[in-house]
């Protein structure tokens, strides 16, 4: 039985769907699409603001602990800075409503927490959430966290990277949008500490299968360790977490440590 932090409100009980089944992919047929991905930006979401259209969303003004790439001053930028390398840090790509990372943040407030979520109104959605808690340890982003990530975070700075339930694209058309591609696997890793942790979790049959092959063909990741898993026995679930515990739809769960 689920406590009461952890039931979904009655709206949206029902508005979470499954997907076609199991999921399979071919790195090799995905190798022609990665390529585009890291050369050309193809598939990126909201991301660099040189290939993307203007902004339509307004943003919080200065100096709130929200980031969009190429628009933020460079004091804002700096302030950004100092957050990310005065305290261990955590980010988690594809937040979704904020569900965990503000209820992580708020279990752990000797760190730092940086929230990346495309959806616009769920971003904001988060971040007003967080206002209102009163959090100092979590800024929120907007923008595609494969292209913030390897220019704006230092290296060797990361303690814990979260991508948990991410979209797997069904459609063929839309594989290009997959986080996990070889080239952003590389850069997870090097943005990593040493025993830095990248954490992975899916309700998608196959997805686990694929994010093994790729993550541990990077030299820098160790395989996957169960046993990293105690650490986060406590971390609070994500909306679709709960949902698929309500349902019964196993979570697969992948751990990778950076060497």
């Amino acid at each position: 039985m689920t406590s009461n932090q952890e039931q979904l409100p009655r709206k949206h009980r029902g508005a979470i769907r499954r997907g076609r089944g199991k999921l399979d992919l071919d790195p090799r047929e995905l190798a022609e699409i990665w390529l585009k991905q890291e050369q050309q930006g193809k598939g990126l979401i909201g991301g660099d603001p040189n290939r993307r259209p203007r902004w339509k969303h307004p943003q919080p003004p200065e100096p709130a602990p929200w980031y969009r790439h190429g628009l933020a001053s460079p004091e804002h930028q700096q302030r950004l800075h100092e957050f990310l390398t005065s305290a261990p840090l955590e980010i988690e790509i594809g937040a979704g409503d904020g569900r965990f990372i503000i209820a992580w943040a708020e279990q752990h407030p000797d760190r730092h927490f940086w929230a990346f979520e495309v959806r616009w109104k769920y971003a904001r959605r988060m971040y007003e959430r967080a206002q209102k808690r009163g959090l100092t340890n979590l800024w929120v982003s907007d923008n595609d966290a494969r292209v913030v990530i390897p220019e704006v975070v230092p290296d060797e700075s990361v303690e814990v990277f979260h991508i948990l339930m991410p979209d797997p694209w069904w459609k063929p058309k839309h594989q290009a949008r997959r986080i996990i591609a070889p080239w952003f696997v590389k850069i997870l890793a090097r943005k990593l500490k040493p025993g830095g942790i990248l954490r992975v979790e899916t309700d998608v049959e196959g997805y686990p299968e694929f994010v093994r092959t790729i993550v541990e063909a990077e030299p820098l990741f160790a395989p996957h360790n169960p046993a990293l898993e105690a650490r986060f026995a406590n971390a609070p679930l994500t909306t679709r977490q709960i949902w698929c515990k309500e349902h019964g739809v196993p979570v697969y769960r992948l751990f990778f440590q950076r060497q």
